[in-house]
């Protein structure tokens, strides 16, 4: 479904009616990609008040965006980590439906403002540094997930192979990208065919396996001094931690500097969770399967805004870290 901004506009102006606010509030359009996300501001002090995220219709259930705000307010609560949590409105429900002037109805949800800014990856020290942090981030959600007696009845998908790059991939196909050739098609099906085999011999275990942001990468993340705030867990559902890892690095998986970003991770990671050599052995698997899901991403989400600039050069970089993944696991 593509979006509409004049749609999604009066959408806005309406969900802010279901909350009771001391002030005139108005919308600002951030980002469209997978939803669209808007500012909500005071009209008169120009106060940050939240965010406003519109859902893509029929990507998810309100049972799904229900069990992603009890996530939040379980992190919040019992973590050390900083996220949003959901604003009630009027009728004291976090999800919102509004109908649209085309007869569409969205799931809408406002959550805390948090301010801060994306690392910055001009300044390689610092961004290192960050991604230790994340790391360390990612392993208290982890934990978190493991424990939470919650997890076991929370409505959210599956992050199988399957639903990555598979058959029923949520994202739709990665052979869809524009400019696919034959010959790096024919190369990713090898590529994942190996996957799928690694995947079933690593398998399922309360250790590798459990309730994960799944989107992890820079654009969801706020950097506020010594900080690190994790936003857009849209995409949150069950899946291999791993993917978390693969996810940090999307969009960057063929430069230089990721291994440095990895072993940062890892290091941070270390501090909270454990983290064992099989592990370890997997990492390129998922970052070549995480690199592919985005094939499809940018494919299905050509009215995406971000999408033109992240799709530059990345057939050519893919192309790179399959044939490396085939000569290390073919």
């Amino acid at each position: 479904m593509v979006f509409d901004k004049a749609c999604l506009d009066i959408v806005a102006a309406q969900t802010l009616q279901h909350y009771d606010w001391n002030t005139d509030t108005c919308a600002q359009l951030i980002v469209l990609s997978e939803n669209a996300t808007y500012l909500v501001k005071d009209l008169h002090s120009d106060r940050k008040l939240g965010v406003l995220r519109i859902s893509r219709p029929g990507y998810h259930t309100r049972a799904e965006l229900e069990s992603e705000m009890r996530w939040l307010r379980q992190i919040n609560d019992y973590t050390p980590l900083v996220v949003a949590n959901p604003i009630v409105g009027k009728d004291g429900q976090e999800v919102q439906q509004v109908k649209a002037p085309d007869g569409s109805c969205y799931h809408c949800i406002i959550c805390d403002y948090l301010p801060g800014s994306e690392p910055d990856e001009a300044n390689e020290t610092e961004f290192v540094r960050n991604f230790e942090v994340l790391g360390e981030t990612t392993a208290y959600l982890h934990r978190q997930a493991s424990i939470w007696n919650g997890t076991k009845t929370i409505d959210r998908m599956s992050w199988d192979f399957a639903h990555i790059i598979g058959e029923k991939a949520v994202w739709g196909k990665w052979s869809a990208f524009p400019s696919i050739t034959p010959d790096a098609e024919k190369l990713l099906n090898d590529a994942a065919r190996i996957i799928e085999k690694r995947l079933i011999r690593y398998g399922k275990s309360p250790h590798n396996w459990g309730l994960i942001h799944a989107d992890l990468r820079l654009a969801n993340i706020l950097v506020e001094g010594e900080s690190i705030k994790v936003i857009d867990f849209d995409d949150c559902g069950f899946g291999w931690h791993l993917h978390d890892l693969a996810s940090s690095i999307s969009f960057i998986e063929h430069k230089e500097i990721v291994p440095k970003l990895v072993n940062a991770w890892l290091k941070g990671y270390k501090k909270v969770m454990p983290f064992t050599d099989t592990d370890f052995e997997e990492i390129d698997t998922f970052i070549l399967m995480r690199r592919m899901q985005l094939m499809a991403w940018l494919a299905s989400h050509q009215d995406s805004e971000p999408v033109a600039a992240l799709s530059e050069g990345y057939l050519d970089g893919t192309i790179g870290l399959t044939e490396r993944f085939i000569r290390l696991f073919g």
